[in-house]
């Protein structure tokens, strides 16, 4: 052998050794098996997964473990107030998975759904989903044009998934994709140092003059100022949102719907398809109605009237079917549970984790044989 092949083939060898310890050392901040499927842990204990879409793609093969699972979807509203660990202690015989992604709409959600079945062998048990959902998860996703949502882009990654009529298809073997993934998992840490690093540096308390500087720069729309002043509160408990910020909100979210409209059935059709698809395979759904503040609510009294009345026409095929629930908590609409206009407070999360398991606990889905 040359002298260069040599040298190329020892190269090689160095970087794929080297390459292996940073995927073991990933493992010191991304747990292998974590004890529960939750994408709260991104925003928490577990920053190095950068977002909940990676969590989700990266971690899927603990979705694969066998035995009946409870698995709740939405967006950032469903995934802080509702607590695996504590939903299990009422849920007997059930794994309880928050797969909840910021932002979500009803087709990433759909995304989250087909995800799931292809981590999930035939015969690993029972699946029931539980789509925690208000009015928002109906309106039109915006993504830049040609962008797909930020689900599907991860699953994109390496070539692991495509998609075909509208559904993630997997690409290639299981094992090319689990080898992916952990290929990828020193690349996630990597991508979520800038941003810790700035918040660390640029949005600490105790470096004024930094902050000072920092803050002629952020945005200075109502969401943005109102997200800077709870950022810097110790206790989000203690929260109250004053009318005029209300206000402030209110219109920039209408702004940003278009105005207070009846929404479009498209996303509705979405979530039919997906009870179909689930009842297919046997399992259980849940539509949970989410609370939001009174304010919030009565600020769009057409798109939330058009949100109940799309659901009950979603629900009515399924009336006395015993697979597919409808849950409401707006008992908990009052203004002073949320921080914000859509976000419950700390001190409501074990109530609602609570709440959620003991009517799952009450329904006959969770009873339901599987078909």
């Amino acid at each position: 052998m040359t002298p260069f092949w040599k040298w190329l083939a020892a190269s090689t060898a160095c970087a794929g050794l080297a390459y292996g310890g940073l995927v073991l050392a990933s493992g010191a901040a991304l747990p292998w098996r974590p004890a529960h499927f939750d994408t709260q842990l991104v925003n928490t204990t577990q920053r190095g997964w950068v977002n909940e879409a990676r969590y989700y793609v990266l971690n899927r093969d603990v979705l694969a473990e066998p035995g009946d699972r409870v698995v709740i979807l939405g967006a950032s509203t469903a995934r802080d107030p509702f607590r695996p660990e504590r939903m299990e202690a009422s849920l007997p015989g059930w794994q309880v998975a928050n797969a909840a992604l910021s932002g979500a709409a009803i087709s990433e959600i759909g995304d989250a759904v087909d995800l799931y079945y292809q981590a999930r062998a035939p015969g690993s048990g029972r699946t029931v989903f539980v789509f925690a959902l208000t009015y928002l998860q109906f309106l039109p996703a915006r993504f830049p044009e040609g962008a797909d949502n930020p689900l599907a882009t991860e699953a994109f990654r390496a070539g692991q998934y495509e998609r075909a009529d509208g559904t993630l298809e997997p690409q290639g073997p299981e094992a090319m994709r689990d080898a992916a993934n952990a290929v990828m998992r020193p690349q996630a840490v990597a991508a979520s140092l800038p941003r810790r690093i700035f918040k660390m540096v640029f949005a600490n308390p105790d470096l004024p003059m930094i902050k000072s500087v920092v803050d002629r720069f952020r945005g200075d729309d109502p969401l943005s100022r109102w997200t800077e002043h709870i950022g810097e509160q110790k206790n989000l408990d203690t929260i109250s949102v004053p009318p005029e910020v209300q206000q402030a909100l209110l219109a920039q979210r209408l702004a940003g719907a278009g105005g207070d409209r009846p929404l479009t059935p498209g996303e509705f059709r979405r979530l039919a398809a997906l009870l179909e698809m689930i009842r297919a395979r046997g399992d259980g759904a849940v539509i949970v109605d989410l609370p939001l503040p009174h304010w919030h609510r009565n600020g769009v009294p057409v798109a939330d009237g058009s949100y109940q009345t799309g659901l009950r026409a979603l629900l009515a095929p399924y009336a006395g079917d015993p697979a597919i629930g409808f849950i409401s908590l707006r008992a908990f609409d009052d203004d002073e549970n949320f921080f914000d206009s859509g976000h419950t407070e700390p001190r409501l999360w074990p109530v609602l984790s609570d709440r959620l398991a003991r009517d799952l606990a009450a329904s006959s889905v969770l009873r339901a044989p599987a078909r």
